[in-house]
């Protein structure tokens, strides 16, 4: 509700919700689904109030193996999900690469988080091979993020241009887990700029229609 309301307030036609996935160590998979169900149900009686239309997305953990750590039935009732790898880094790049393209091949994963893995001072992140990544994006209509927090920043902005050029698409989303981290947007925006993005290649520039058919 307090997200809502600061979206109206910041003039957002719509926000997407994308709490991490239930731990599956703590819940059985009905409780998962059950929880997501829901969820859903309090993202759209909240929308209903505040007037901000809204996705029901989930960052879902890339597992080890490259399965996604939600259950398909919960899935089924996402708009999408967005996956990120947020165990066992210390992994070879080609095994990390496969990863993270498994995962991403699930029709319903539409943005890979925070792509590097990186954070500014405290850890290098993982090692992928992005020409695999952008090749793999390009052909199956996949996004990438441009976190906008600030010890995040990823992708950087070589790896913005390199995108760009390569015409993927990038998403800018602040990670906020409150609302006045949502003003952690203009962040995300200078880093696109550094990368030489424009409006055409950030998905949440779309209008709201515009984005659910890209969802699809």
């Amino acid at each position: 509700s307090e997200m809502l309301q600061f979206a109206k307030k910041l003039g957002y036609e719509y926000l997407g919700f994308s709490e991490h996935n239930p731990s599956q160590s703590k819940h059985t998979k009905q409780q998962i689904i059950d929880l997501v169900k829901n969820r859903n149900e309090e993202i759209e009686m909240q929308n209903e109030l505040h007037g901000v239309k809204t996705f029901k997305l989930m960052e879902t953990d890339i597992l080890p193996n490259g399965e996604l750590a939600l259950p398909q039935e919960a899935l089924d009732i996402l708009d999408a999900t967005i996956v990120s790898i947020h165990s066992v880094f210390k992994t070879d790049k080609n095994e990390m690469t496969e990863r993270v393209i498994k995962g991403l091949s699930h029709p319903k994963a539409k943005i890979l988080a925070h792509p590097t893995g990186r954070l500014l001072n405290e850890r290098y992140g993982y090692e992928l091979d992005f020409d695999k990544i952008f090749e793999f994006c390009k052909k199956n209509n996949k996004a990438l993020e441009i976190n906008a927090y600030p010890n995040r920043l990823d992708l950087y902005d070589e790896l913005i241009k390199t995108a760009v050029n390569a015409g993927i698409k990038l998403a800018i989303n602040t990670d906020s887990h409150a609302d006045y981290q949502m003003y952690l947007m203009s962040y995300g925006v200078a880093q696109a700029r550094r990368g030489w993005a424009e409006k055409d290649d950030i998905i949440n520039c779309m209008s709201y229609n515009e984005l659910v058919d890209w969802f699809k």
